[in-house]
């Protein structure tokens, strides 16, 4: 097997790793190898402690309460309580800008911003930008019924009439139609059920209709509306949103495109194949080291052939950067990704990133556990590289059969120059316990010292929730178990 740096593989192991004694030991049963590795408790220092100010949640929040504010003194609280239709324009105004702010938020999170990616996490970025989907698509919808229901004078049998009537005779109405539509095809293609039966690709562009949904509300909200149109300063206010969500879209995105752009030349200097519909794609050029990577994280790779210029696919580094050359582990998991894996060598590439808070700094110099299934194995291969024998790495490869782990043979050479080892999990979920390889009662009982370590994890995200539950109800604290989804 071809790696940038061969690992050495006649360090002693003070841990049983023979990969077929292991294979065949856990085909039945849950981590049956414990790891035995005397040492004294170590201080902890516990998470790092983050200024208020640089507290996104503490913007959001900031930020929303004045919105709402200047909604209230533009007669949207007094509007609540008068009679008629003023209840339903008021909560229509209301529930729009509420709709209307979350989609900037989303936006924002959807750019992700380096210095916002760096603090939160991609992990909690994708948290939140669903939170804010869901509420900028019910927020819409309530802004929709409410307005039609005032426009019908507060009948609902005259809905349809009100809307032709602000149809003809509102401006920027139809541009709201249309926002509403494309809010709505957005929140739709969002829903799991029908994202599943969709390819990346697919929902990616129809994703992007949300930048135009809300480039087309906007008129509506400035000219339509009470609440900016009779109040300067909640008319710029508003106005200044958009400019900073654009500005911070334009650097982070265009910006992150361009940058990769006018780099020094990137390309794909070869592909590994590795194990059945895995490979691993070494990069190569001046332009790597200014990425300055680290291991656990990964990059925004684009491909510049005729079939996948437009798209960029994130892939997690399955090795430490070294000078000149990184290497991305990759699994057909769709078009864009067998195609990929399809490029001929001396193709040209950019980078975008790095992305991703799983690195080692998080480790705090604590003995390392690492838990992947399949490619989610490539970061935990970074990690490993980048541990030392104080931490006596221990790492849970979660597969079918041992054959299909991808790099083992380098996890079990790393491991073990590193007083360590490679333990694969492998067979059918129903020969394990519950159908679960990670329970509580086995990790603990396996792995003694289990909550003084600090744990990696990452795979599909069903097992990473489940793993992430177990080692909490096995006493490991919840700062010291990090995982982190690749994909929005």
């Amino acid at each position: 097997m071809t790696t940038l740096a061969e690992p050495p593989t006649t360090a002693p192991s003070r841990i049983p790793d023979d990969p077929a004694a292991l294979a065949r030991a856990t085909a039945r049963s849950s981590l049956q190898h414990p790891s035995r590795i005397p040492g004294a408790p170590r201080r902890d220092p516990g998470p790092p402690r983050r200024s208020r100010l640089a507290d996104p949640l503490a913007w959001a929040t900031a930020i929303t309460v004045l919105t709402v504010g200047l909604w209230a003194m533009a007669d949207g609280l007094s509007g609540l309580f008068a009679g008629g239709v003023g209840p339903a324009l008021a909560v229509s105004r209301l529930s729009g800008i509420v709709a209307a702010l979350a989609a900037l938020f989303g936006l924002v999170l959807t750019a992700r911003p380096a210095w916002l990616e760096r603090s939160a996490g991609l992990d909690r970025l994708i948290s939140w930008h669903r939170v804010t989907g869901m509420a900028a698509a019910f927020g819409m919808l309530i802004h929709v019924v409410s307005s039609l229901y005032a426009a019908a004078g507060a009948a609902v049998s005259g809905m349809w009439t009100g809307l032709v009537d602000l149809v003809t005779g509102t401006d920027w109405f139809v541009a709201a139609v249309v926002a509403a539509v494309l809010f709505g095809v957005v929140a739709l293609t969002s829903w799991r059920r029908i994202r599943r039966r969709m390819s990346y690709e697919t929902w990616h562009m129809m994703h992007l209709a949300g930048f135009l949904a809300v480039a087309l509300g906007f008129p509506h909200q400035l000219f339509s509306g009470t609440t900016f149109a009779t109040s300067p300063v909640a008319r710029w206010w508003w106005i200044g949103l958009y400019v900073a969500t654009t500005a911070i879209i334009l650097h982070s995105r265009a910006g992150g495109i361009l940058a990769s752009i006018v780099r020094p030349r990137t390309e794909v200097s070869h592909v590994i194949r590795e194990v059945p519909g895995v490979a691993s794609l070494v990069i190569t050029g001046p332009g790597v080291d200014r990425l300055k990577a680290q291991p656990g994280q990964f990059v925004s790779l684009r491909v510049l052939n005729r079939d996948l210029w437009w798209q960029a696919h994130p892939y997690s580094l399955s090795a430490a950067p070294k000078p000149g050359a990184m290497r991305l582990t990759i699994k057909a998991l769709g078009d864009g990704s067998a195609q990929t894996l399809a490029v001929q060598p001396g193709t040209r590439v950019l980078l975008e990133g790095p992305y991703g808070t799983l690195c080692m700094e998080h480790a705090a110099g604590r003995p390392l556990l690492l838990i992947g299934a399949g490619v989610g194995l490539a970061p935990m291969r970074a990690l490993l590289e980048a541990t030392t024998p104080e931490q006596t790495p221990l790492v849970l490869a979660r597969a079918h059969t041992p054959a299909d782990i991808p790099l083992a043979k380098e996890f079990a050479a790393l491991a073990r120059e590193r007083g360590g080892a490679l333990i694969p999990v492998t067979g059918a979920r129903t020969t394990f316990p519950g159908g679960n390889p990670f329970t509580a009662q086995a990790l603990a009982e396996n792995i003694p010292d289990l909550r003084r370590r600090a744990v990696f994890v990452c795979g599909p995200t069903s097992l990473q929730d489940r793993v992430c539950a177990e080692l909490e109800r096995a006493g490991v604290p919840r700062d010291r178990i990090h995982a982190e989804r690749f994909a929005w």
